[in-house]
């Protein structure tokens, strides 16, 4: 059985290899857009949560503060006990940051430190202490050279924006996987009924000789199944080796963001090659046996 069905998949795919080949190219098209947006919801994912590793409060200090006072807000902060950990970062360390990302040529060496403050990045103790935090970030505030105090996950914080990013496209992802399992689906389904016209003889043999139904419908299942997985296998290869390829050559400046573009991890590959070709495989058995039915 197993091998009359790899004979007979075998001789769909080769049948009509441009047909294939078109069928191949129109789903890798449709998977593109939620193979890509999985990869962008999937790396905002670690932005954020790299993000959230700084710390749960940003402390903006004064431009052109001494050393010293660098160096004793540092030693009062940590006596709070408040505070889990603080990370200093210096006018000089800002720049050397904005040199690496985006090159010598952008930002003199040596000038323009009166202009970047220093920072603090903070990270609490009892984060989730609403109260607690509202008084500590007062305290900072009557610190001598502390200009700002904002928090990273409310407000209009970039963090709080990227979480507002992440539900929207939470979202996005959801209506775009219906829409394209449902294209993927409509076109499969307009495929086998065109395969089952084509060999409308060779079934009607099939049928009169008393072949089981899996073996009439298990070579369109495989065809189909191998079609999607094809086409979504190459969507995801498409997204990792060009498209993200270009985007970490193209743009330095994401280097500041402490973004590091990267592709879908394997178990995901795994799960939508396998998901696409259950789908593909599901569609051509439902319309192949309602039309053999129908005939019979």
């Amino acid at each position: 059985m197993i091998g009359a069905l790899t004979r007979q998949t075998l001789k769909a795919l080769t049948r009509a290899p441009l047909s294939q080949l078109i069928t191949i190219a129109l789903i890798a098209a449709s998977a593109s857009l939620l193979v890509a947006s999985l990869t962008v919801a999937f790396n905002l994912e670690r932005l954020s949560q790299r993000w959230e590793e700084g710390g749960e409060l940003l402390v903006v200090l004064s431009p052109g503060l001494p050393e010293a006072r660098y160096v004793a807000l540092s030693d009062e902060l940590k006596s709070w006990p408040e505070l889990q950990a603080l990370t200093l970062t210096t006018p000089i360390d800002a720049q050397r940051d904005i040199i690496d990302a985006l090159g010598s040529d952008t930002f003199e060496v040596g000038a323009s430190l009166e202009a970047l403050p220093g920072t603090f990045e903070l990270r609490l103790v009892r984060p989730q202490d609403n109260p607690l935090t509202a008084q500590l970030r007062a305290r900072l505030l009557d610190l001598e050279g502390v200009q700002e105090v904002a928090s990273v996950t409310e407000g209009e914080g970039l963090l709080a924006q990227l979480y507002t990013l992440r539900q929207a496209l939470k979202g996005w992802l959801w209506v775009l996987g219906l829409w394209v399992g449902v294209s993927v689906a409509f076109v499969i389904t307009q495929l086998v009924r065109l395969s089952l016209l084509q060999r409308q003889l060779e079934l009607e043999v099939w049928v009169s000789v008393g072949a089981s139904e899996l073996l009439i419908l298990g070579p369109l299942m495989c065809e189909a199944a191998l079609q999607v997985g094809l086409g979504v296998w190459l969507a995801l290869s498409l997204i990792d080796e060009v498209v993200l390829s270009a985007a970490r050559a193209g743009s330095e400046s994401l280097k500041l963001l402490q973004l590091e573009l990267t592709p879908l991890p394997l178990w995901a590959h795994f799960v939508l090659i396998s998901l696409a070709a259950a789908l593909g495989a599901l569609s051509s058995w439902r319309v192949a046996r309602a039309t053999l039915r129908a005939r019979g």
